[in-house]
C-alpha cells in the first residue's frame, strides 16, 4: 500500500509539473512541511501530524489555473490529494489565494481507507524580489475529502521553492 501511494504521489508530481501548458508563463513550486489530520468522525485537533509534500503548477497572471499534488505520511497511514485550481494573486502584493476541487484517497487514523471527492483552500506568500524569478514560499492549507460514510480532513503548512 505505502509503495502503491509513493508512486501515485510520484505520477501527481509529474502530471503537476509536465500539466498546464496553457500559458507560457507558469508558476512551478515543489515543497514539504507538516500537515494534521483526521477523520471527520473527530475533531482535527485529535488528528496525527506528520509530514507533508507539495507540488504545484500555475500559469502565471492575475488569476493562473493549475494542478496541485499533496501527500502526507504517518507511520502506516498516509494520504494522497489532487487537486485542479483556480489561483488568486492580490494586486501589488506577493500573496496568493487557491481554491480547488479534484479527489483524495487515504487513511488518516488506521479505521480504513477514504476515498472521495476532495475541496481545497490555500494561501501563500512569496517571499523574495517581486523580480525575482526564483522565491521561497510560504503556504498553508485545508483539505477536506468526502465520502458518505466517512470523510477526512487535512490542514498543512511549508515552505516551497517556486519558479515564476
Amino acid at each position: 500500500m505505502h509503495r502503491f501511494t509513493i508512486g501515485m504521489f510520484a505520477a501527481a508530481v509529474t502530471a503537476c509539473m509536465a500539466g498546464p501548458q496553457i500559458a507560457s508563463a507558469q508558476r512551478l513550486s515543489v515543497g514539504a512541511g507538516v500537515g494534521i489530520a483526521a477523520s471527520t468522525d473527530g475533531t482535527l485537533s485529535d488528528g496525527r501530524a506528520g509530514p507533508v509534500v507539495t507540488a504545484q503548477a500555475t500559469t502565471a497572471g492575475a488569476v493562473g489555473v493549475g494542478l496541485e499534488a499533496d501527500g502526507w505520511w504517518h507511520s502506516s497511514s498516509n494520504i494522497l490529494i489532487g487537486t485542479a485550481h483556480v489561483q488568486f494573486h492580490a494586486p501589488s502584493t506577493p500573496l496568493l489565494f487557491t481554491l480547488g476541487a479534484g479527489i483524495g484517497r487515504g487513511d488518516p487514523d488506521g479505521l480504513g481507507t477514504i476515498n472521495g471527492t476532495a475541496g481545497h483552500v490555500g494561501a501563500a506568500i512569496d517571499i523574495g524580489r517581486q523580480t525575482s524569478s526564483v522565491a521561497v514560499t510560504l503556504f498553508a492549507n485545508g483539505f477536506l475529502i468526502y465520502n458518505s460514510s466517512r470523510s477526512l480532513q487535512m490542514v498543512n503548512a511549508g515552505l516551497a521553492i517556486t519558479r515564476r
